[in-house]
């Protein structure tokens, strides 16, 4: 029975352990744009700044290099599965917006729903409308 009550007090302390992890953790995490690739990711740095402030840079790049995904800027945690961005974020695909690159620069929303191990940028709309939507994603 004392075997039992030690492999208990065991299971709980490494239980409370994990649930005091931060929710965002410093170093390289995947980045995909979707009309790149998934299974090419490109890599983000993500690095505490303060308590709850993390900076953030990286991309991911088309083989040819002409399309890209890059951030740069802040990550405010929120909770585990929310961030708030606070930075620029460009894309440039061949078939969106004519070829043009799209900027966006100011404060953002990155959720993770459900079961996904990544938080998805939530205002997806492409610069050039007509209900295109770029799924950018940060890998936990």
């Amino acid at each position: 029975m004392k075997h039992i009550y030690a492999l208990l007090f065991l299971l709980i302390i490494s239980y409370c352990a994990h649930a005091q992890q931060e929710p965002l953790q410093e170093g390289v995490h995947n980045f995909t744009l979707q009309w790149i690739g998934w299974n090419t990711p490109g890599k983000v740095q993500i690095d505490k700044k303060e308590n709850n402030i993390y900076t953030i840079k990286g991309e991911q790049r088309s083989a040819d290099r002409t399309e890209f995904a890059t951030i740069t800027g802040t990550l405010q945690v929120l909770s585990a599965r929310e961030l708030l961005f606070e930075g620029k974020i460009q894309t440039r695909t061949n078939d969106n917006n004519n070829g043009e690159v799209c900027d966006k620069t100011g404060t953002y929303h990155f959720l993770a729903k459900g079961d996904r191990k990544y938080w998805r940028l939530q205002e997806m709309d492409n610069c050039e409308g007509n209900n295109v939507v770029d799924y950018v994603d940060i890998y936990f």
